[in-house]
């Protein structure tokens, strides 16, 4: 089998999986002791770490490394950021992962942008782990209350964006890349809605509106 679609059965076979995997992982972080706790969140943080250079590797031995393949794309700097909170966590960090991380690979595995991937591959696999892991770190800390961020913190968020897409912006122009998906949208997703409706001039706007409005449901929520 090759890819798969949206919301196919092997799309939501994983959300389903990946759904028990949260209300498991909830269910015992609530019974952790204090370092258990901590020792879940740096636990997490060297998955991630270990999945990325494992797929650097892969993409290596099989000749499939390219300027697509650094993790270049908000998840892939969100193993960064949980690595900074896991062991210095402070208020940037969980604005980071409050506003960046958790909407960023939440709308990944709801609209994944691997469907192309040989389904049960390596690829395949990894991305939705990875995803999977990324929200689940956030996730527990939200829902225990351990996440130390507030709406007027936005600005943290803002400044990291505005020293880090134009750094990402110029790396697309200059390998025709794609990272942020701050050139095209991933198609059949609302991405895709945005430059269809507002074009390419547009786009940037548009997204960083959806953006503001994302962090506004959240922080109601």
């Amino acid at each position: 089998m090759n890819g798969f679609t949206i919301f196919d059965s092997v799309h939501l076979t994983w959300l389903i999986a990946i759904s028990l995997f949260f209300i498991i992982s909830l269910y015992f972080y609530r019974f952790f002791s204090y370092k258990q706790q901590l020792l879940f969140q740096k636990t997490i943080f060297w998955l991630l770490l270990f999945l990325e250079l494992a797929k650097q590797v892969y993409l290596v031995s099989t000749n499939q490394y390219s300027y697509w393949s650094p993790p270049l794309h908000l998840c892939g700097l969100g193993i960064f950021i949980i690595g900074w909170h896991a062991y210095f966590p402070d208020r940037t960090s969980a604005t980071l992962l409050f506003t960046l991380t958790l909407p960023g690979a939440a709308i990944a595995l709801i609209f994944p942008g691997w469907t192309n991937d040989v389904v049960g591959g390596f690829l395949h696999v990894h991305s939705f782990v990875f995803h999977t892991l990324l929200i689940v770190f956030v996730f527990v800390l939200v829902s225990q209350r351990q996440l130390q961020t507030d709406f007027k913190d936005c600005w943290r968020a803002v400044v990291f964006l505005a020293l880090t897409v134009p750094i990402i912006y110029a790396y697309n122009a200059a390998f025709n890349t794609n990272f942020m998906f701050l050139n095209m949208p991933v198609k059949h997703t609302p991405l895709q809605w945005l430059y269809d409706t507002f074009g390419a001039s547009g786009y940037l706007v548009s997204l960083a509106v959806v953006i503001f409005s994302i962090w506004i449901v959240l922080y109601l929520l």
